[in-house]
């Protein structure tokens, strides 16, 4: 008798990894945008966190999985109200069943997924230890601790794949399709927001460019944003002044009339009120600290959180 054999069929199979955190972060971070050219998982182990995306803009809770394609912009926010833990992990995988992810993004995974998450945390400590970057192989790691890895990493794309096709994931998917309207819709006004620094925007010019009323785009906005609509604007005007006054290309009065202060003397006492010292006293203090920082201090992992001022 002749024997056969059959070639398995495999679907998703990862093939490289280029990092894996867990981080346990305040409310009040900030984080850099970025894009790469390998896909990234985000799983919310606690608290929640916005994404702004290529691919729209989201709020993600606990028990969220919002997965990243190759190359696309994205970028993490703090709420400013819950803290997030995060679970990250990055990697390379060229098979055509991955292009699901490419049109699907958000996930809310059940019971079997956390299991097998939780082997994937798990047995990444084991291989390489968690938060570890560059990735490389423990000289202690259990027998085939990568090989686990990497086979609970396919495991749990998989399963994220086959949940699709439930009744339950797509009420899931339909549901926060219905919520990710209205943060689009705060998406749009923090872009405008920020486009526009320079001017002294009201809330009823901004009722009047996105047809709103002033009563529901509050309410909207504080939902998705976590804060009050002059709130973030006068938190986004001080953010920018701190980026100005690092850059040093800018004298104070100039940044004032830059985002639209009346003077340079309201702009310092609001500049103060937010931050507990003046622009003067905080550029001393950036450029000190910029002197006393090693060379090594301005680099970070691939991927990762940025530091707060």
């Amino acid at each position: 008798m002749e024997f056969v054999p059959y070639r398995l069929d495999e679907r998703i199979v990862v093939t490289e990894i280029y990092t894996c955190y867990y981080f346990e972060l305040s409310n009040r971070e900030r984080y850099n945008g970025e894009s790469h050219d390998f896909w990234e998982i985000v799983y919310v182990d606690k608290g929640e966190v916005n994404a702004n995306t290529g691919s729209g803009y989201y709020r993600l809770n606990q028990g969220n999985i919002l997965v990243h394609s190759p190359n696309e912009y994205h970028r993490l926010e703090s709420t400013g109200s819950k803290a997030p833990n995060l679970f990250i992990v990055t990697f390379s995988c060229s098979n055509e069943s991955m292009a699901f992810f490419d049109r699907n993004k958000l996930f809310r995974i059940g019971q079997a997924e956390h299991a097998v998450l939780a082997r994937l945390m798990k047995e990444s400590g084991n291989a390489f230890g968690l938060n570890e970057y560059p990735i490389s192989p423990r000289p202690d790691a259990p027998f085939g601790a990568e090989q686990l890895f990497k086979l609970y990493l396919e495991e749990l794309l998989i399963r994220i794949v086959r949940n699709e096709g439930s009744a339950p994931s797509r009420a899931s998917l339909l549901s926060t399709t219905k919520e990710n309207q209205g943060e689009r819709l705060s998406r749009l006004i923090v872009d405008y927001l920020e486009r526009n620094l320079s001017d002294k925007i009201t809330l009823d010019d901004l009722c009047a460019q996105f047809s709103i009323s002033r009563t529901q785009m509050n309410i909207l906005f504080k939902r998705t944003v976590g804060v009050g609509i002059i709130g973030y604007l006068n938190k986004t005007k001080i953010d920018r002044a701190k980026t100005y006054i690092r850059e040093d290309v800018y004298n104070l009065t100039e940044i004032s009339n830059l985002l639209g202060y009346s003077s340079v003397h309201y702009f310092s006492r609001q500049f103060k009120s937010t931050v507990g010292m003046s622009p003067s006293e905080y550029a001393r203090t950036i450029k000190a600290r910029s002197v006393a920082l090693p060379d090594s201090a301005s680099s970070s992992p691939l991927v990762g959180p940025a530091s707060s001022d």
